[in-house]
């Protein structure tokens, strides 16, 4: 993972990228053309995949040859996994990156016992990486050049934490050579590899909601930043496209953002400090005022008119005293530890909540609201709790017409800062942009059969509605067929067709009934 540097370029021949080298962070990606949004930069299936934690992991344990007192437990991993319970060329068709070698390593191993189980998944991807050494020496010539900070880790209570969950479970299972004293460090260097580099992926079909971690050569070298200008998917068989979310101008860099863009910048920063080893420095991170997303802002307790936001918004200390959280109105200072003390105490109302209390969610919503900018990031996950709430309700057959409202202006909410922070092309956006239309047709609907509205009236919303969905499909449609998102795109697309039908329909009474006016006028003057 790697930032913006001054570069040279080495222009790789027939690719849409070029790897550029920056003398202060390394290498990374520049468009080698222009570059349009939508258009696919690169494909690439990954080197080695595997679990981010010690949960089910999607291998063949039948292949594992375990005690008869664990035979059930495997069984049911396997099924879980839709794995043929067989080891060779059965589980190796099912699961391409369990491969013969890592089956030698683990069958008939004594050393392996019910007991173990979660042991052994944690420390899966790390053994895959080193067992590659023997198996493909060029490939693993590409691994080993990836950035992996062991300076900066070593001694850390990640390095700590690696050396009892990988190295110490390793070397406890007889799994490598004892004799061989640079393994502990090869094996820390392989986790600063994955923990740096690697992607994270949801299992396939969105299995069990496992989470796995895919290791890619080429994609791993695009540069951060946390307004970023591609668009990553990756389908059943872990292959990741990257699309460009936005117009790329030849050379100039392909970004990825490598956290989530729904943290203010404090949260960004920290969670890239912390896993990829480098401060950001991009265009939101610099804003005070986060480009006017106002993420991290709150309302100013002496004029209540201006937002307050932090003058030094790179420093590294933002809550001591001495740092200036400024009002944009009054021009006046509050300390950083004010800020942490009000950030603290409204984390824990939203966590103590009730994510199924409609009420009490809207109530606090109220209530922070006399101190938080709306889009503050704390209101952002409190509106994505209410959101979950509103879809429950919209689905019954007889949802409030309130709810539906509140739904439809939430997501309008949610958009309007995802078109900051997310500019282009985005997942996020495609599904909020899907959520608009639901309570927007049946909102319409419910007016019109009300007598609320004319046939005019629905025909316009009705269109505004499949505007949101024809756009939401933009996005959407690039996700694969299998994956959640992909689905969603599939359904989309039957609702449009049916809105459509519907506009036609509507447009047709809409005519029937101006003929009608103009019939009427004309007999009322001939009388």
């Amino acid at each position: 993972m790697t930032m913006e540097g001054k570069s040279k370029n080495v222009t790789t021949p027939m690719l849409k990228y070029k790897i550029a080298r920056s003398e202060k962070f390394g290498r990374y990606l520049q468009a080698a053309k222009n570059l349009t949004a939508g258009e696919v930069i690169l494909r690439e299936k990954p080197i080695a995949v595997g679990p981010i934690t010690s949960s089910k992991d999607p291998i063949c344990y039948a292949c594992l040859r375990l005690l008869p007192k664990i035979k059930k437990e495997t069984q049911y991993i396997c099924s879980k996994c839709k794995i043929v319970p067989l080891c060779g060329t059965s589980c190796e068709k099912k699961l391409k990156h369990h491969t013969p070698d890592e089956c030698a390593v683990f069958k008939n191993n004594k050393d392996l016992s019910i007991s173990n189980i979660e042991d052994i998944t944690g420390i899966l991807l790390p053994l895959r990486l080193w067992l590659l050494k023997q198996r493909d020496p060029e490939l693993w010539k590409r691994v080993e050049s990836m950035e992996a900070h062991i300076d900066k880790r070593r001694n850390t209570s990640v390095w700590k934490d690696r050396e009892i969950t990988v190295v110490n479970v390793i070397k406890s299972l007889n799994l490598l050579p004892e004799d061989d004293m640079s393994i502990s460090e090869l094996l820390q260097q392989l986790c600063g590899i994955l923990d740096v580099n690697a992607f994270e992926l949801r299992s396939p079909g969105g299995l069990d909601g496992l989470l796995l971690r895919g290791l890619y050569v080429e994609a791993s070298l695009m540069a951060h930043d946390c307004r970023g200008n591609t668009h990553l998917t990756v389908d059943d068989d872990f292959q990741l496209t990257v699309y460009a979310s936005l117009p790329i101008k030849e050379d100039e860099p392909i970004f990825f953002n490598y956290t989530s863009s729904l943290l203010g910048t404090l949260g960004r920063r920290e969670h890239l400090r912390a896993g990829k080893y480098f401060d950001c420095e991009c265009s939101l991170c610099k804003d005070p005022y986060e480009m006017g997303s106002n993420m991290s802002s709150i309302l100013c307790p002496r004029c209540r008119e201006g937002y307050i936001g932090m003058q030094n918004p790179l420093t590294n200390f933002p809550y001591e005293n001495s740092t200036k959280w400024q009002c944009n109105k009054c021009k006046k200072f509050i300390g950083g530890r004010l800020m942490r003390a009000t950030l603290n105490i409204t984390r824990t109302l939203i966590d103590d909540m009730d994510d199924n209390d409609i009420k009490g969610l809207e109530n606090l919503a109220t209530k922070l609201l006399k101190t938080f900018h709306p889009n503050h990031f704390l209101m952002l996950s409190l509106k994505q709790k209410l959101l979950a709430v509103y879809r429950k309700e919209v689905a019954t057959p007889n949802p409030q017409k309130k709810v539906m409202q509140r739904m439809l202006d939430l997501c309008k909410e949610m958009y309007d800062v995802l078109e900051i922070v997310e500019p282009g092309i985005s997942r996020l956006k495609g599904i909020i942009l899907y959520e608009m239309h639901l309570p927007l047709v049946l909102l319409a609907n419910r007016a019109y059969s009300a007598r609320e509205i004319s046939s005019a009236e629905l025909a316009s919303r009705l269109e505004e509605a499949a505007s949101y969905l024809k756009k939401s499909l933009t996005m959407l449609l690039l996700e694969p067929v299998d994956t959640p998102e992909g689905k969603l795109a599939k359904r989309a697309l039957q609702e449009l067709k049916a809105i459509n039908q519907n506009i036609v329909d509507v447009k047709i009474i809409v005519t029937t009934e101006n003929t009608r006016g103009r019939d009427s006028k004309k007999s009322n003057k001939n009388k």
